[in-house]
């Protein structure tokens, strides 16, 4: 809603007078006088304008990942040059902005902006608080005469950012953003002192899409080259402490890693004061590394999980790229595969009588799995299991490897595979209703079973 649109002009053969007066609440108030010689081909302009009380809240329903938006928009200043071709001189100024919402990684607080506008550039200076200490400032040059040019800083502390549903970190960014042409470049340094990173187990169908598929209503333009982009930033992590929680590890991550153009990095990253959990064992972790050579999303892997009985060191050595990592037994001193394992999941070696085989070969089973979930998945989508997983249950001596997948959208099977005793199960189970479903199950004891399930 708004109280007053008025224009008035007034024309005479050399020259046209024209005024512009809008009263609207809460939209503000915007006044504009001008005059324009209509003689001369590029119609010369000259006049002034001022805006008063613009609330930025009216363009919230526009923006759908932002919750609150707020802030008072006020400027003045001259018009000048062509009709074409107009020159404006003047500032606007951005006071009591608030930009948050929980989609959003960064909440911008107490927004203030200065925009300092001189022909076709103009000049940013600004700054905002966010969380209980962070601070951030904003500087910097936009030109849009015959190209659109941007030389922007980039500066914070103590920001609190939120990547869901992984991270909740504390940065401090030194960035320099400039545009030139098609163009962009990004250099300086992004800091990531503390903050906690917590993997929850990931849902069973998550697959990774294949380069070719073509996912319908997201096909880019043909011919629309993407805008070049060069990047030179460094970021430092863990100075403070950055707590990594996820797949059965928890360390502090600590460490550099250099991005350059096209997301290329190099650096590496240390998991510092490990621990691992792996078929009901808790391990320590004594060396733990991410290595950056290439594709941000493609580390390489360089990690030992250790359990020390007595002089006798055992431990699992992860190794390789972080798509398809390789497993492999190792102890100090030196002794066999059978021998290392067996310090690794019982904390003692293999008796004479040979009655730890079977749980040793149960376990190197389970091992074997695990390091093979590519190929026994791609097998089970050829037997037409659908959602096939491997995993673990239980702990201590009940510990056991389980295979699971769905038959049909009522029908799953699971299989599971001591890793200490040597007890088999298998079941099949029949949803009947979404919240009721059969199961027949055999191994130590044979069952039939109903079930019911409500979540609270």
């Amino acid at each position: 809603p708004y109280q007053t649109l008025k224009l008035d002009s007034r024309l005479t053969p050399k020259r046209i007078d024209t005024e512009l007066n809008f009263v609207g609440a809460r939209l503000g108030e915007l006044m504009v006088q001008a005059q324009i010689n209509p003689l001369p081909a590029s119609k010369p302009l000259s006049g002034s304008f001022r805006l008063t009380g613009l609330d930025l809240s009216v363009a919230r329903p526009f923006v759908p990942m932002v919750e609150t938006l707020t802030g008072h928009l006020n400027g003045s200043g001259t018009l000048s040059g062509g009709l074409l071709a107009p020159q404006v001189n003047g500032n606007l100024v951005l006071s009591d902005g608030e930009v948050s919402g929980p989609e959003l990684p960064v909440s911008l607080e107490a927004l203030q902006m200065r925009a300092m506008i001189a022909g076709e550039t103009v000049r940013l200076d600004g700054s905002w608080k966010s969380g209980k200490g962070g601070q951030g400032s904003l500087s910097g040059n936009l030109g849009w005469g015959e190209a659109l040019s941007m030389n922007l800083a980039l500066k914070g502390s103590q920001l609190p950012v939120t990547v869901e549903p992984y991270a909740v970190l504390e940065m401090a960014p030194d960035l320099n953003i400039t545009l030139h042409g098609e163009r962009l470049s990004i250099a300086g340094k992004v800091l990531v002192p503390k903050g906690e990173i917590t993997v929850r187990e990931l849902p069973p169908s998550t697959v990774k899409v294949s380069d070719d598929t073509v996912i319908v209503g997201h096909q880019t333009e043909e011919g629309k080259a993407p805008m070049a982009m060069a990047m030179d930033i460094d970021v430092i992590v863990g100075q403070e402490k950055l707590a990594f929680s996820g797949f059965g590890l928890t360390a502090n991550v600590q460490g550099q890693v250099h991005i350059g153009d096209n997301m290329d990095t190099r650096g590496e990253l240390w998991l510092n004061d490990g621990r691992y959990r792996a078929y009901g064992q808790r391990l320590t972790v004594r060396r733990a590394r991410l290595l950056f050579a290439g594709p941000i999303d493609q580390p390489y892997l360089d990690i030992e999980a250790i359990r020390q009985t007595d002089d006798v060191i055992a431990g699992i050595r992860l190794s390789g790229s972080a798509e398809q990592p390789v497993t492999q037994i190792f102890s100090e001193p030196a002794m066999s595969q059978e021998q290392a394992l067996s310090y690794l999941v019982l904390g003692r070696p293999l008796s004479t009588t040979g009655e730890d085989n079977n749980m040793l070969a149960q376990a190197a089973l389970g091992l074997g799995l695990m390091g093979s979930s590519g190929v026994t998945t791609s097998l089970a989508s050829d037997l037409g299991i659908q959602d096939f997983q491997l995993d673990t249950q239980g702990s201590g001596n009940t510990t056991s490897v389980v295979a699971s997948g769905n038959l049909s959208e009522k029908l799953s099977l699971r299989y599971g595979v001591g890793v200490f005793e040597p007890a088999n199960t298998i079941a099949l189970r029949y949803k009947l209703s979404k919240k009721v479903y059969l199961e027949a199950a055999s191994g130590v004891a044979s069952s039939l079973d109903i079930f019911y399930k409500r979540d609270f």
